[in-house]
């Protein structure tokens, strides 16, 4: 049965993953997505991060028309609510709503 609120789109683009450790420490990593939804997106990238950490989400796009040198950023605030591992790479699953960041013009 799909659980999922919102339909999914494959997109392969980098995104920033910050969020804070155990310990308190600030980190921060690179990723990239393997699809994204308006509920939130799947990632993989180095860091492992458990189920619940809070991460806050930048996916760098590239510009939405041909002549555009503006690069569209969504951006997301959610919590991580599934892992898996395969080789060196952690995937997870983060539900969290994407908005653009409010930097970006929209011409």
């Amino acid at each position: 049965m799909e659980r999922r609120a919102a339909s999914r789109v494959a997109l392969h683009a980098p995104v920033i993953i910050r969020w804070t450790d155990a310990a308190g420490a600030r980190r921060e990593d690179v990723g990239r997505t393997r699809d994204v939804s308006t509920a939130g997106a799947f990632l993989t990238s180095h860091a492992s991060l458990p189920v619940g950490t809070m991460v806050s989400l930048d996916i760098h796009l590239p510009p939405l028309e041909r002549n555009a040198s503006q690069p569209v950023r969504l951006h997301s605030t959610g919590k991580v609510i599934r892992t898996t591992e395969k080789a060196k790479q952690t995937g997870f699953a983060v539900s969290a709503p994407f908005t653009l960041r409010d930097d970006v013009r929209m011409d």
